[in-house]
């Protein structure tokens, strides 16, 4: 059953071997970019104030769950879904997994699968996880299918191309990973498929329009944040998956881009929207076809580790950390094409 509360929600996100051309604009100061931020009439999240959280829409619903809070117990397992016609959070089943942050999730078909991630349980494979479970809207319940075959990590990335997901990247903390494996939720098997061809990283961001996923930005494993991105054709290399750098067109612009690692990605119209990340606010806009990188209005503040989805083709965007160790809960939606209007912060 669901307990039900009033509060708020937003995000999903992708990954590929040859070279297009990119641009990016800036469109001058914050006041000349479009994009309006709000949280007018917006409840705050269900649950406690959290980071790292793990977040994934199934049709017109979206959901939160898992991640740090300042609770007792730190690491969490409870899950929050959000109504966004009724501007209401519900309460769903709890994660049946250890209380965990950092964890990946992706929707196949109407059901979820979370899993890896880090429990802070360290006489187990150091805290780090590699068990998956299946979440069904329908029952409200959920289920344990089979481990990630990659091994335990945490900060690993995930997207879905034509009903198959892919995840990989990440850290154990001991090694980075540049491997990624294929799910197929009907057979419950996973697949080791082509080696990503940016390196090793952990807290890249993916996303998937049409039939392409991308892959790009996180931390790579000298420790500096990156900004290349990657695109993942799975019919490519014999059905192993075929990844493709998608490189600036003016290197005077690859320059201005700036790094970034721990970001959220959400697609809103076929447009990706590249939001925040550890000790950024900016957010910018990228146009499949074109290349073309667009900056729009950034976020109220710096913003790595959040959580969203996409309801209705609006984005909502939340929790995470502005910094420090401390969480959050509020939640704001965007319209990226708005002017921005200040009244909508209150």
């Amino acid at each position: 059953m669901f307990n039900t509360l009033k509060k708020t929600s937003l995000a999903l996100l992708v990954a590929s071997t040859a070279l297009v051309q990119v641009s990016c604009k800036d469109d001058g100061d914050a006041t000349d970019k479009t994009g309006n931020w709000y949280r007018k009439d917006l409840p705050s999240f269900g649950g406690s104030i959290r980071t790292n959280a793990v977040s994934f829409v199934i049709g017109d619903v979206g959901y939160i769950g898992t991640g740090y809070t300042n609770e007792t117990v730190a690491r969490v397992k409870d899950f929050w879904a959000y109504n966004a016609k009724t501007k209401i959070w519900s309460q769903a089943q709890a994660f049946p997994g250890t209380g965990r942050n950092n964890a990946t999730a992706f929707v196949v078909k109407g059901k979820a699968y979370v899993g890896t991630g880090y429990d802070g349980v360290l006489a187990v494979d150091n805290g780090y996880k590699k068990d998956f479970y299946e979440y069904d809207p329908a029952t409200n319940k959920w289920r344990a299918v089979a481990d990630f075959q990659g091994g335990t990590r945490q900060f690993a990335t995930s997207f879905v191309v034509n009903d198959r997901a892919y995840v990989g990247l990440g850290y154990n903390g001991i090694n980075y990973y540049q491997d990624f494996y294929e799910y197929n939720p009907a057979t419950d098997k996973w697949s080791e498929i082509a080696t990503f061809i940016g390196g090793k990283r952990s807290g890249a961001l993916s996303f998937t329009i049409g039939n392409k996923a991308y892959v790009g930005f996180g931390r790579s494993n000298s420790g500096a944040s990156t900004k290349d991105i990657y695109s993942f054709d799975a019919a490519g290399n014999g059905g192993k998956g075929a990844w493709t750098r998608i490189a600036f067109g003016d290197t005077d612009k690859e320059a201005d881009f700036p790094v970034r690692a721990y970001a959220l990605a959400l697609v809103l119209n076929n447009k990706a929207y590249v939001i925040g990340g550890e000790g950024r606010s900016d957010v910018w806009e990228y146009e499949p076809g074109s290349n073309i990188w667009t900056e729009k209005a950034p976020f109220q503040n710096a913003r790595g580790f959040a959580a969203g989805f996409v309801v209705d083709n609006v984005g909502y965007f939340g929790t995470g950390s502005s910094g420090g160790s401390g969480g959050s809960d509020d939640f704001w939606g965007f319209d990226p094409n708005a002017a921005i209007n200040e009244d909508d912060d209150q």
